[in-house]
């Protein structure tokens, strides 16, 4: 059996099916960095600040060798009779590595079986759930529960923001499989829960309709669109909007559709990053291009762009999620950085497009031939798209073209693409600066609401020295959440001798 790891719940750890006692919590702290990133080096810096904070006025006398001390004791306690340890926790220059498997930690069980549920889930519903229910059942409570350090905190709110995305595409699979009658009861408490979470109760809407409720679901909706209006000052988004219309003109597809039967299908890839947990704002820019791009039978491009630190890429990966029902047949991704199969692209030159464009046609089942230059990749890459809908999220890519889908039923989402790059008839929107309300609400979700609370007027300085810019406003509530001693007037004053 060797070594097991559990991170959704508290932490833990068995050999050969005996439990291991992990110590003191700072370094059930260490193991937990490790754990997140089995087999690679995490660096001392991460560790640090990971376990202690950016603050080094809070740190201990000497921070690497507490390290030491918490991954010695770290490895006796994991390791076999009569074995030192040594060669699962190596010490290497500038960090730790835990050289175990990932499939020996929960997480990445629970990650392998969504992303085949998602590969499921419109050929096999029925193994889709299965696989859901899997993956939902191997959690014990919140992520690494009682695991201190910033590390092992934002850890857990990606982790919940990611489990409470899975509950909603199992509970979609679930109506899909006609169980509206079943579910009601689990719906309407999470819709209670989630009043803001529009999927959440587009599903409570259609779930009423279905069982017959039908005067129930239009008044759920009335009370949601007047909710969003009174406490946001926000519509419906389009989806939304469009069950409502479909509702009260009682559209007969709505009815419970039948299990699907099994058939072969070309690959949907979901190349997606995972979408920003704790977003705020930008709810008309949202809207505008939400709309943009669920137009029926067109083929869009939205190019976005905005100031350094204003976050389009967050929206475009944001928006690409928010989209994902009206491009069923697959999410394709690539960023200067490099796309996920491929190589760098920043200007999309004819080899780093070559790459991306092969890595596309992989992503969707097809063999590029190997001799194949770009134009040819392009053109298959474009055959290949034809009759599905597919959208393409471009990040930071100055010159697109060679990668862009120009298929009917496609679209793509841009960032830093050059203005006389874009093709014509493309649509663009500018994001700014946040709202001063919604800088002021990232501020509280990242570092607090208490501390916001208490200090409106610093609040509104810190914001207004960040430029009400998500990134700069993201960096600040980190510090003070990393530093709970500080004050807000308090960062103002450091950040304004700057």
């Amino acid at each position: 059996m060797g070594l097991e790891f559990s991170v959704l719940g508290p932490l833990c750890a068995w050999r050969d099916g005996r439990e291991i006692d992990l110590g003191r919590p700072q370094q059930r702290a260490v193991l937990a960095a490790l754990l997140l990133a089995p087999g690679q080096l995490v660096p001392l810096a991460q560790l640090i600040d990971g376990l202690w904070g950016e603050d080094d006025s809070q740190w201990p006398k000497n921070p690497v060798g507490q390290l030491s001390t918490h991954t010695h004791r770290l490895r006796r306690a994991m390791a076999a009779h009569g074995d030192s340890g040594g060669a699962v926790l190596v010490a290497e220059s500038g960090g730790y590595r835990l050289n175990v498997d990932r499939r020996s930690v929960d997480l990445f069980h629970y990650d392998a079986a969504v992303l085949e549920s998602a590969a499921l889930r419109h050929d096999d519903p029925v193994r889709a759930r299965a696989l859901l229910r899997e993956a939902l059942g191997r959690w014990r409570g919140p992520a690494l529960d009682g695991v201190p350090g910033v590390l092992a905190e934002r850890a857990r709110h990606r982790l919940a923001a990611g489990r409470h995305a899975v509950t909603k595409t199992l509970l979609d699979i679930e109506l899909t499989l006609g169980r509206h009658a079943e579910l009601l009861p689990e719906l309407g408490a999470l819709a209670a829960r989630n009043p803001h979470d529009e999927e959440v109760q587009r599903l409570y809407v259609l779930a009423l309709h279905r069982g017959g409720r039908t005067a129930e679901a239009l008044a759920a909706f009335d009370a949601l669109r007047e909710r969003l209006d009174r406490e946001l000052g926000l519509e419906p988004a389009p989806a939304m909007m469009e069950l409502h219309t479909r509702i009260r003109h009682g559209d007969p597809a709505l009815t419970a559709p039948t299990v699907p039967a099994r058939r072969r299908r070309p690959a949907r890839p979901c190349q997606l990053p995972p979408d920003i947990p704790d977003w705020v704002g930008r709810g008309a820019e949202l809207r505008e291009a939400e709309g943009l791009l669920r137009q029926p039978g067109t083929s869009p491009v939205l190019a976005l762009s905005g100031p350094r630190g204003s976050g389009t890429s967050a929206f475009a990966v944001h928006l690409a999620h928010a989209v994902q029902d009206a491009y069923p047949d697959g999410q394709l991704y690539a960023s200067a950085d490099g796309p996920r199969d491929g190589g760098a692209l920043e200007e999309a030159g004819p080899a780093e497009a070559r790459a991306v464009l092969a890595a596309f046609l992989r992503a969707l089942g097809e063999r590029p031939p190997e001799a194949a230059d770009t134009d040819e990749l392009s053109r298959r890459f474009r055959a290949t798209l034809a009759g599905r809908r597919v959208l393409v999220l471009l990040d930071g890519v100055a010159v697109p073209e060679p990668l862009l889908p120009a298929t009917a039923g496609c679209a793509a989402v841009l960032t830093g693409a050059a203005p006389d790059a874009l093709p014509a008839g493309a649509a663009h929107i500018r994001i700014g600066p946040l709202e001063a309300d919604d800088a002021h609400e990232l501020l509280a979700r990242v570092a607090g609401a208490d501390r916001v609370r208490e200090e409106p007027g610093p609040v509104a300085e810190l914001a207004a020295l960040c430029g009400h810019l998500p990134l700069h406003l993201r960096a600040a509530a980190t510090r003070l959440a990393a530093r709970p001693q500080w004050s807000v007037a308090g960062l103002v004053a450091r950040t304004g001798r700057r």
